[in-house]
């Protein structure tokens, strides 16, 4: 469906100035940068690095670096530039102007990106209404008006659907898909509170992407959740059920990850993905100990949750893809964040002890207890097998005595049906 016969050339600019205080390191910008825009198929024919007193209004890197760059188009045969910043549609319109290709920023990268990757209705309905998000205010005279729009990056979605579409229509579709995805938070609203109702706990997983998350719940969960070692492969949220002992179960969900200077409004778009966090009773923190820039990979995430409010939910973080790096390296990980865990998903090392931990977290404020359950009240054991960790169940002649791990919230319950409750 979304053939192309040339493989697009592009020119990619990197804009830097002096007023930014930039978290990375400007190799590691232009590495992930690269790696962003060779995951869409593109041949990267150059990268640019711009450095600027203070950004044109007019054309974000002002005329006379901007004909310097339509030169090099003509001579190098570039179909598309991309720059690693967010421009306003008149910075867009004008520059496009100039250097005689389409240009496209940040935002338009990462949104083809995830329309590569959005396989399900929900996926589809979050790119969608991102895509149109970021193109309605930008439906107005030329520039990158949709009739301009041809093949390749950048014209995935609804430009392909109908070329000419007036911003009212446009306006319509926004609200129907967000009523669309309002329809599909209220279910999965619906399924978390049974869940709840049933004391079943929830763990998410979150991370810089490509970090493995996909592949941990699958080591976790023995399910064949699909992995990749493309970025943005999981856009919908996941959730499997994990067995953490022979009595305790724990639903584990596997979200969209996250990026470096991840746009507001991809954000925004993916609200009904991202909700699963904030129900979560804790988060993994899963980050590639194999990435020489892990530091700023946690940081990077660290920042995105602080956005969406959730600095302070428990957090356990796991260092995965410790069989990628020798023993020096993971010494110096340990000693570095000596509160989290190392493993490797893939080859399933250190997975009992993550675990362990996991149920550790969502164990908290619990407490163990010998129960003797009067024959009166057999009920009351498919009660605990529900909303307890039953370790051990002993028939005698009297009642049936169990041990188990609950939460103190249940013993009211119990009480109502007799049983004698002794904290062990």
């Amino acid at each position: 469906m979304y053939n192309t016969y040339k493989k697009e050339r592009a020119l990619l600019v990197l804009v830097l100035a002096e007023k930014d205080h930039n978290f990375w390191p400007l190799d590691e910008q232009a590495d992930e940068f690269k790696n962003l825009v060779l995951s869409t198929g593109i041949d990267v024919a150059h990268l640019e690095v711009v450095n600027l007193k203070s950004i044109s209004p007019a054309s974000y890197i002002g005329k006379g670096k901007a004909g310097e760059l339509a030169e090099f188009v003509q001579e190098e045969d570039i179909d598309v530039i991309i720059f690693d910043n967010n421009l306003t549609f008149t910075q867009q319109r004008n520059l496009e102007d100039v250097l005689g290709v389409k240009t496209i920023d940040r935002t338009q990268l990462i949104l083809e990106i995830f329309a590569r990757h959005a396989h399900t209705q929900e996926g589809a309905l979050q790119v969608e209404l991102a895509q149109l998000d970021y193109l309605l205010p930008r439906l107005k005279g030329k520039g990158i008006a949709l009739s301009r729009l041809g093949g390749g990056i950048g014209t995935r979605g609804p430009g392909e659907k109908k070329l000419e579409v007036d911003r009212r229509r446009i306006s319509d579709r926004i609200v129907k898909l967000k009523k669309d995805l309002d329809d599909v938070r209220r279910h999965r609203d619906i399924q978390r509170k049974k869940r709840h109702k049933e004391g079943i706990k929830m763990c998410s997983l979150v991370g810089y992407t490509n970090a493995g998350k996909s592949t941990l719940l699958n080591a976790l969960a023995n399910a064949g959740q699909k992995t990749s070692n493309s970025l943005f492969t999981t856009l919908d949220p996941v959730s499997r059920i994990v067995s953490l002992s022979n009595h305790l179960k724990v639903v584990v969900s596997d979200t969209v990850g996250f990026i470096y200077k991840l746009p507001p409004n991809l954000v925004e778009a993916f609200k009904a993905t991202l909700e699963e966090l904030y129900h979560a009773d804790v988060l993994l923190h899963v980050i590639d100990a194999g990435n020489k820039n892990y530091k700023r990979l946690v940081s990077a995430v660290d920042a995105v949750l602080k956005e969406l409010n959730l600095q302070e939910k428990p957090m356990l973080m796991v260092f995965n893809k410790i069989d990628k790096i020798d023993s020096a390296q993971l010494g110096r990980i340990k000693f570095q964040y000596p509160d989290a865990e190392f493993i490797s998903a893939l080859r399933e090392i250190n997975l009992d002890v993550l675990k362990d931990k996991i149920k550790y977290f969502i164990t908290l404020g619990t407490k163990q207890f010998l129960l003797k359950i009067p024959f009166s009240a057999m009920e009351v054991l498919d009660y605990l097998y529900k909303k307890a960790e039953v370790f051990k169940v002993e028939y005698t002649e009297t009642d049936v005595k169990v041990w188990v791990r609950t939460n103190t919230g249940y013993l009211p319950y119990l009480e109502k049906k007799n049983v004698v409750i002794n904290e062990i």
